[in-house]
């Protein structure tokens, strides 16, 4: 209490100097009309200023919570899109089962992409907790694919990146019915290879390869990339076909995980097919 008197003894001064321009400042836009419109423009000024930020802020928080609505609602877009091309008849191979798509479709964030390396690798925010397992194709939250699922805990899940070398996803030229395998052989991230597909299948440079639904890892009809390039190696009778990638997997950020409802029946049937 004593050091508290002493501080303003000491410094009383001031103290009384700020209590003498408070009280000036305010009989100036009290008693002067000029005076105190200035001093209300500028007060609404500096309150809308600073009030902007504020919301602002309080709308940066809530972008979090709005991206998760909206990926919630593009997987279940998603979801709607894929049954509807069950029901083609090209596509038998991925049926309805019980009056319900054939694929659930599971919203996740990228929270590290390596594209560095031949054999890359993402984690995303989902795991089993979410549904999410092992042998699960990703797309990317605009379009083309990002990669598979490989190992996962409770909340999270490493997939291998779609540049990887063990990566091989069935595919097909849309529009031509011609089959194959799309892999990754160079170090470009733009660029894959279709390969397996006969020398004397027809097709043209622009033409868009997509998923062929041979496999319980993505849908028919996802897009891959755009045929760039192609020729025939010597004693091949297939052609090797340079494919660009229509996503940049080095920006994936918003995925969606595809999970195939059906996938363990319809695996165990794919694994007897070449027995018979």
């Amino acid at each position: 209490m004593v050091d508290l008197i002493r501080f303003f003894l000491r410094n009383g001064a001031l103290f009384l100097f700020i209590l003498l321009q408070s009280i000036c400042f305010w009989m100036l836009i009290t008693f002067n009309e000029s005076h105190r419109a200035i001093f209300l423009h500028n007060k609404v000024l500096v309150t809308a200023g600073l009030q902007e930020r504020i919301d602002n802020l309080f709308d940066y928080w809530d972008l979090y919570h709005i991206s998760d609505s909206l990926a919630s609602e593009n997987a279940l877009l998603l979801e709607k899109i894929f049954e509807s091309q069950q029901k083609e008849p090209a596509d038998t191979l991925a049926t309805i089962h019980g009056g319900k798509g054939a694929y659930s479709i599971v919203p996740a964030k990228v929270i590290y992409n390596r594209i560095g390396g031949r054999n890359n690798n993402m984690l995303i925010n989902r795991g089993t907790n979410d549904g999410v397992d092992r042998g699960m194709g990703v797309i990317d939250g605009s379009a083309g694919l990002v990669g598979i699922t490989r190992y996962c805990s409770a909340n999270f899940c490493r997939l291998i990146s779609l540049l990887h070398s063990q990566t091989m996803i069935s595919a097909r030229i849309q529009d031509r019915g011609y089959f194959g395998s799309v892999v990754w052989h160079s170090v470009n991230p733009t660029r894959m290879n279709l390969e397996a597909v006969p020398v004397h299948a027809r097709f043209e440079r622009g033409d868009t390869v997509v998923t062929s639904g041979y496999s319980t890892l993505f849908p028919p009809g996802v897009e891959i990339g755009i045929i760039e390039d192609f020729d025939v190696p010597p004693g091949s009778n297939f052609y090797n076909i340079q494919i660009r990638l229509i996503n940049d997997i080095s920006k994936a950020k918003y995925v969606y995980v595809i999970n195939d409802l059906l996938a363990e029946e319809k695996q165990s049937h794919l694994m007897h097919l070449d027995d018979e």
